[in-house]
């Protein structure tokens, strides 16, 4: 017969059974620590079967926004014409390299008309998602820049690179022949000095296209806008008697910036005075309506924050 006591469980039994109640709370501690390590430190796998740990983003509240800012931005380059008197120097880079070109200040306000015209434009492209740059800073242009000098301006817009498009902002008198014209890029074009006859050509057969695509564009705009009548042309005439170094039938800026597609503006002044603040107001306009029509909406800026 057993000596065990028969009215109740033995003292050594129960007190081994209160071990494994007790062990349940340090097993779910376990099992949470270990979820918080791994939360800690996801690890993917890469190429190569390495893994690498990724961090957990702490909560934003623009986290669940996608990121609109992403891309290349897209870069205006706006020239209003003019802005120093400079004589005739020879370009050492660019597609006019070789070739003679200098500026002028121009007459009926010209100037100043298209600088204000620029500004204008350049804050409702900015406004519409477009980096613009400037082919000079002020009026007189405190650079006292060259035609070909602008020219490089244009194709390094773009931290280096050419800008996507080029607009050139002049006037005229209403009864010239230049006034109420557009100008594109032309295979072919050319400038020739007077001095010795070396010659630089337009060869860039994607910038000539896009030239008259845009040219197009902004010619409707300008219509629609009341603007009248308006010619498009490739190039416009350059004869050797106006004594500006070189002559042709491709402006320098065009001839330089040959990674650019251009469109080159000539508007009427209202008066021998210059523009109008209405004409201005409208010019601008078309300017911005043409290159929104050519370039289509901004897709990005090139940062994101």
């Amino acid at each position: 017969m057993s000596s065990d006591p028969v009215d109740g469980p033995p003292p050594h039994r129960a007190r081994r059974a209160a071990p494994a109640r007790r062990s349940r709370p340090i097993m779910v501690a376990v099992a949470i620590a270990v979820l918080a390590a791994v939360a800690g430190a996801i690890a993917f796998l890469v190429p190569g079967g390495s893994t690498r740990p990724v961090p957990v983003a702490a909560p934003s509240s623009s986290a669940s926004r996608p990121c609109t800012q992403a891309g290349r931005a897209t870069v205006v380059f706006l020239d209003p014409g003019h802005g120093a008197d400079l004589p005739a120097t020879r370009a050492t880079s660019g597609g006019s390299q070789g070739i003679y070109s200098g500026e002028n200040t121009s007459q009926g306000n010209e100037p100043a008309d298209v600088f204000a015209v620029a500004l204008d434009a350049k804050a409702q492209l900015e406004r519409a998602g477009y980096v613009v740059v400037l082919s000079r800073d002020g009026d007189p242009d405190p650079a006292r820049q060259t035609l070909w000098q602008k020219g490089l301006r244009a194709e390094t817009a773009m931290g280096g690179a050419p800008a996507d498009i080029g607009v050139s902002i002049h006037t005229d008198l209403p009864d010239t022949v230049g006034a109420g014209q557009i100008y594109y890029d032309q295979l072919g074009g050319f400038r020739t000095n007077t001095s010795d006859g070396l010659t630089a050509r337009f060869t860039d057969e994607r910038s000539a296209a896009l030239s008259r695509q845009y040219a197009q564009q902004f010619l409707t705009a300008r219509q629609e806008l009341g603007a009248g009548a308006i010619a498009m042309t490739p190039g416009h005439d350059f004869p050797a008697g106006r004594g500006l170094g070189s002559w042709g039938d491709i402006p320098i800026i065009m001839l330089t910036a040959q990674q650019v597609p251009w469109v080159y503006n000539e508007a009427p002044r209202t008066s021998a005075n210059g523009l109008s603040p209405a004409d201005r107001a409208n010019y601008a306009s078309a300017i911005v309506q043409g290159v929104e029509r050519s370039l289509g909406p901004v897709v990005g800026t090139g940062t994101c924050s």
